[in-house]
Parts: C-alpha cells; structure tokens; sequence
C-alpha cells in the first residue's frame, strides 16, 4: 500500500467518524445553535430537541472529546464553542434551505 493511498484511507476514515458524529438529531441541533449564536453554557442550549441538560452535557461532552467543540470552564460553569470551518461548512451544507 502506497504512502499515498495510505494517507487518503486515514481521510476518508476521519470523515467517516466526523459524519458518524453528526448522524444524531440532538447533536445537529446543539451544533447549529453553537454555531447561530456563538460559545453557550448548557443552560444556554437546553431548547435542542426538548432533552434533559444530563443529555445535552452527554452529547457535549461526545463532540468535545471527538474535538468538534471546544470547552472553556469559567468559575463553576463551562461554555462550549465550535469554531472548526469544516464542521460549519458541513451545517452550512446540511442546512442550506433553513437559511
């Protein structure tokens, strides 16, 4: 196998894992209102998909470790943001028609 194809399996792969993420109703929605409105608190994103804020910090904490969102801890709270092009590209895509 050539360093070459080698490189373009682990991309495709990346992608794969990426789209597998996203392929969840409650994580399109938490991604699109990070993305609307900027770094929110899970208090702040309660509204996706009528779920607890247990499910939203679950969800969260899935995109975080994966690196779609990035958390920053201010006192007792933790604002979540997502600022990869890729991701907003994807949405941007995903969610033409709602725009």
């Amino acid at each position: 196998m050539s360093a070459e194809f080698r490189k373009h399996m682990e991309s495709m792969t990346a992608t794969a894992g990426i789209l597998k993420l996203l392929a969840n109703p409650v994580r399109l929605c938490l991604l699109q209102k990070l993305l609307g409105e900027g770094e929110l608190n899970v208090s702040q994103i309660t509204s996706c998909m009528d779920v607890s804020q247990s499910a939203i910090s679950q969800h969260l904490a899935k995109l975080r470790l994966n690196g779609i969102v990035e958390a920053r801890k201010a006192g007792n709270q933790v604002f979540y943001a997502c600022r990869r092009d890729d991701i907003r590209d994807i949405m941007a895509a995903l969610f033409k028609e709602e725009r």
